[in-house]
């Protein structure tokens, strides 16, 4: 050590001045608008998807079949993306509708690589056991 009596470097006056400025951000310009960019959105099979009515698994399981597109990766953001733009705007049913396409591709996913065969033969029967109920019960408690 050159000074061994001193705690810190010596700086000429402009170094100071540089390493106690704030760091400029690049990353961000401050336009909102690039933050709805990276929200997913809804592809046209997502949104016909999205239209199914609530509790309508034979269709869902139809419509997966035949537009196999729905399930990638993104897609049950997409669905949550939308249920809280259509809730915002008061859509309700709609983001219910939403909410639960969502659910039903993420328990497919988390079932593995046959999920949606799975899901659809063995839980879905389940589920419309309970939806009535559900339904019953939401309706009567509030």
């Amino acid at each position: 050590m050159l000074n061994p009596g001193t705690s810190s470097p010596v700086t000429s006056p402009s170094e100071e001045a540089s390493a106690t400025s704030a760091p400029s951000v690049d990353a961000d310009d401050g336009d909102d608008a690039d933050a709805d960019d990276e929200l997913p959105e809804l592809t046209p099979a997502l949104l016909r998807f999205s239209h199914i009515p609530l509790w309508k698994y034979d269709a869902s399981f139809t419509f997966i079949q035949q537009n196999r597109g729905v399930i990638v990766p993104g897609a049950s953001d997409a669905l949550l993306v939308a249920a809280f733009r259509a809730q915002s705007e008061g859509q309700v049913e709609y983001a219910k509708q939403c909410v639960h396409q969502s659910l039903l591709l993420q328990y497919c996913d988390k079932l593995g690589r046959d999920g949606v065969r799975v899901f659809f033969q063995k839980y879905a029967p389940f589920c419309l056991l309970i939806s009535p109920v559900t339904l019953l019960t939401t309706r009567n408690s509030g």
